[in-house]
């Protein structure tokens, strides 16, 4: 957002649907104006969820959800409520934390790439519409910095959570409520050690220099669902930003189960029992 009080307008929502954003290695669908509101007072979150109160985050269905709200941590044995290292200074004790740590999802970054907080401030963040919980941002910067130069940017990493679940698992659907969205801020979405991302999707896509940053409008508030196939699934998410904020909360994964693949030995056994048929063909 540029300024806590601004009123730009935004693009029509009739130009929000669904659209298919790709790489060189792969493709994904991104949607739009895609979310249900929440009945925690946190705005919207996703539709794909069937209870949107956050009450309890079990991973029933499939689903995970990061609320930021240290009283909705995932309930999953060794997990804990959160970590409160990248509250916002001056929201401590506010209830706030990155909850979801303790089920193996790491955030790789500091207080200078992300924050989360409770309330809004003046050129420095806003809570995305009818958000009254806890939310996470990319944090103010300099007015003075290199416009072309990235100013913080913070990974969430999935691939322990994934290789702690009982069986073979991919996430094949990310969905997060996009607040006040700006043109600077990007969400690039990365698989393994490959180097290029899965898929990037950033405010530039919806909005100009003159049509960004509505902090109530509904059309600059959306809650955005990115549906990958097992082949394109990520693993880790890097938040960028090279302007005043990013604002973002209620960040839902969803799992798909991936094929086991035959052991080495029984694979083996299956390409010689093919040389044997081919053989015996031969013979006739």
């Amino acid at each position: 957002m540029k300024n806590f009080f601004s009123s730009k307008k935004f693009v029509s929502t009739a130009a929000l649907l669904a659209i298919v954003v790709s790489s060189q290695a792969s493709a994904a669908t991104i949607t739009f104006n895609d979310g249900t509101a929440a009945g925690d007072g946190s705005g919207l979150t996703s539709k794909r969820l069937a209870d949107a109160s956050h009450a309890t985050n079990n991973g029933a269905n499939g689903f995970f959800v990061e609320t930021f709200d240290a009283a909705t941590p995932v309930t999953l044995p060794g997990t804990v409520a959160g970590t409160t290292d990248f509250n916002a200074p001056g929201a401590e004790g506010s209830g706030c934390a990155i909850n979801s740590t303790g089920s193996g999802i790491m955030v790789v970054g500091t207080t200078d790439d992300i924050q989360v907080r409770n309330n809004s401030v003046n050129n420095g963040a806003a809570a995305p519409a009818n958000d009254s919980t806890c939310y996470a941002h990319t944090p103010a910067v300099d007015p003075n910095r290199d416009p072309n130069t990235v100013d913080s940017s913070v990974s969430i990493d999935y691939s322990a959570f994934l290789a702690a679940q009982s069986e073979p698992v991919g996430i094949t659907y990310l969905g997060f409520y996009w607040g006040s969205i700006d043109e600077y801020n990007t969400f690039s979405f990365f698989s393994g050690d490959d180097p290029e991302a899965v898929v990037v999707i950033d405010g530039e896509t919806l909005t100009n220099a003159a049509n960004a940053g509505n902090q109530t409008d509904p059309d600059t508030n959306q809650y955005v669902s990115i549906d990958f196939t097992l082949a394109e699934a990520f693993d880790r998410v890097v938040i960028s930003t090279t302007g005043i904020a990013g604002e973002f909360d209620n960040i839902v994964i969803g799992l798909a189960s991936r094929p086991v693949p035959a052991p080495a030995g029984l694979a083996f056994l299956g390409l010689g029992l093919l040389g044997l048929s081919f053989s015996r063909k031969f013979k006739k």
